[in-house]
């Protein structure tokens, strides 16, 4: 009788990567499923349940690129632009929503590169040259791994408002940690919402890939070029993060004495990558007045206390796994033991600066120089004989104090922090059941994946959540257009040339606090839904007070637009706001709407959709 010829090690991993891949598109796919199953007859699903806003902002450009527009403008303001912004990502997505519609192409890119990450992901560990178990650990921990969000969960915001294990919140000082509300800082959090995110993510991993085999090569150098070029045009804050890290990655290149002039030659002709993308970023900086604007809009990153608890589980395991690592003798020891201990000094002691700390921006221009000399530092001590674990411990200690570079867009640098100390978490785990038994060696693994990614699974569940409740995170756009509100849209999406639109801000629903934060319930559809984002995602019209970050002005703006809807003014009034919003479209909301009666405005002008709850007029 023949035997089974045996399973070879590459057909091994491509099953596994196969199944991971699969397993973790399907979880990623279940929200939208669900909602396009369960959408409500003669309404339509919006597509997005997280960041709905921004999510317009996106949809806005995909919305200009299905009209056959390259250079887009901004659609949620009203104030005069060039129209010169170019973003590659959107506009070819645009053309993709020609024939899907834009939640769907949408959806799909976003499934698309979350299985490109986790195959370009597994590809970087391997390198590492690790166990073939210890590599697959480190590519699942990257996919799903957390903090300890999952103890303190919320449904919105990102304080801590119900009830909360007392040490927990008094650790964190009332806020949540960010992986209950970060997700660009999480790869599984990032697959579920946003696609932008993953795109920037595979971006991310082919540059860093790139340079570290241009070591030994000019082939890698074409594609390093374009990936590193096309992200500083889509997300380009990521590319001061590639440059942050690869800092720390030369200085343990030079104390390893792994630098020679050709490498840094190829790298150097990589990063000219950015080159068209960076300059064209510059001109539509000081052309467009609006995009300054935006330019100015403060994102600043959580405090420490918010971020260490995001990834504390995975920085414990990390810093064990650093401190086991073999040695060739004494000297090394003690060297990669000073980098451990330099290392776990610079979290404490951005923790306890950090308990004090009630400034907006947690760290000062000279505060953030001199803890980015001690990751370099300990990132120098910790150097290893292999150029991709230096990589991954420059990402991890780097990055952490990236985070805090002295910008107004600081937060947007968080971008997949988790991936390096997931990987270094990955060995630690390794190491701490190294000498068990099997059988213990498999029950530890085990139990860290379901605390890791326990947060994941929790986010998971929120976006079911906010599906099954009809509300965004976002408290005041529902996940499902009732009908009235569809046929507005329509209208709107057949429009030709410029328009302004206006309707009434957001409001929360009644339900909405501190006791809603960890079930939810259909209760928290919104009062009344904000459409001004919708319809400048979907139609691409121009709102007056469309968000808060792409609207210059927005708070004053969002003001004056409810004093035009709730506030006790005359009729004279009115005409001035209207005057001077410049209008064409307003909606109207019926009787039943809310609990107390607002104005009338279908006598100022033509209803061209009639509905029981929302009508839309177009103003004479």
């Amino acid at each position: 009788m023949e035997q089974a010829a045996p399973i070879s090690p590459a057909s091994s991993d491509r099953k596994f990567l196969i199944i991971l891949v699969a397993a973790a598109g399907c979880l990623a796919a279940l929200p939208f499923l669900i909602g396009v199953l369960t959408t409500p007859s003669g309404s339509s699903y919006l597509g997005y349940q997280f960041g709905t806003d921004d999510q317009m902002v996106y949809s806005a450009w995909m919305r200009q690129a299905m009209d056959g527009r390259f250079f887009f403008d901004n659609r949620f303001t009203t104030d005069s632009q060039p129209g010169i912004t170019v973003h590659i990502y959107f506009f070819v997505l645009g053309l993709i929503a020609k024939v899907t519609g834009i939640s769907l192409a949408s959806t799909i890119s976003r499934l698309l590169f979350s299985g490109l990450f986790v195959v370009l992901i597994s590809k970087l560990i391997r390198k590492l040259e690790w166990t073939e178990s210890s590599t697959r650990l480190a590519t699942v921990f990257v996919v799903i791994g957390g903090g300890i969000g999952f103890l303190v969960w919320h449904m919105f915001g990102v304080a801590i408002v119900s009830a909360a294990p007392p040490v927990i919140s008094d650790l964190l000082g009332g806020s949540l940690p960010t992986d209950v509300w970060q997700p660009e800082g999480f790869v599984f959090p990032s697959m579920l919402t946003n696609g932008l995110f993953m795109v920037s993510l595979c971006l991310i991993l082919i540059t860093i890939n790139s340079l570290l085999e241009a070591r030994d090569s000019w082939k890698p150098v074409l594609p390093g070029a374009i990936a590193i070029g096309i992200l500083m045009n889509i997300h380009s804050y990521d590319v001061l993060l590639i440059a942050l890290v690869m800092v720390g990655f030369l200085a343990a290149s030079v104390l390893r004495k792994q630098v020679t002039k050709e490498w840094i030659a190829r790298a150097g002709v990589i990063v000219l990558g950015v080159l068209p993308a960076a300059i064209w970023f510059i001109h539509v900086l000081k052309t467009d007045a609006v995009f300054q604007a935006r330019a100015q809009t403060d994102t600043p990153t959580a405090n420490f206390r918010a971020v260490l608890f995001g990834y504390l589980l995975m920085m414990v395991l990390a810093l064990v796994g650093l401190a086991s690592r073999p040695v060739k003798d004494s000297q090394e020891k003690q060297r990669r033991m000073a980098g451990v201990g330099l290392a776990s000094l610079l979290i404490l002691g951005m923790y306890m600066a950090a308990l004090s700390s009630k400034d907006k921006y947690f760290l000062d221009a000279s505060g953030w120089i001199f803890v980015m000399i001690v990751a370099l530092a300990a990132t120098a001590l910790l150097a290893d004989e292999n150029p991709v674990v230096n990589l991954f411990i420059s990402w991890a200690l780097v990055g952490t104090v990236a985070i805090y570079f002295p910008g107004l867009f600081q937060r947007k640098l968080s971008m997949g922090l988790s991936i390096p100390w997931a990987v270094l978490a990955a060995y630690g785990v390794e190491a701490a059941l190294r000498k068990q038994d099997r059988s213990i060696r498999t029950l530890g693994t085990a139990m860290a994946a379901i605390v890791l990614g326990a947060t994941s699974i929790r986010w998971l569940a929120r976006e079911i959540q906010l599906i099954k409740a009809n509300t965004s995170n976002t408290s005041v756009q529902t996940v499902f257009l009732e009908p009235d509100v569809r046929k507005i849209m329509e209208y709107l999406d057949g429009l030709k040339g410029r328009h302004v639109f206006i309707a009434p801000p957001g409001i929360p629903s009644a339900a909405f606090g501190a006791k809603t934060q960890e079930n939810g319930s259909e209760s928290l559809t919104p009062t009344l839904p904000d459409l001004n984002p919708i319809a400048s995602g979907l139609t691409g019209i121009y709102s007056y007070a469309g968000h808060w970050s792409e609207t210059p002005d927005y708070n004053k703006r969002r003001s004056v637009i409810g004093s035009l809807y709730f506030g006790k003014i005359d009729d004279n009034q009115r005409h001035a706001i209207l005057k001077e919003i410049g209008a064409d479209y307003m909606v109207v909301l019926g009787p039943k709407v809310l609990p107390v009666s607002v104005y009338d405005y279908r006598s100022y002008g033509d209803v061209v959709v009639s509905g029981a709850r929302f009508s839309l007029i177009h103003l004479k």
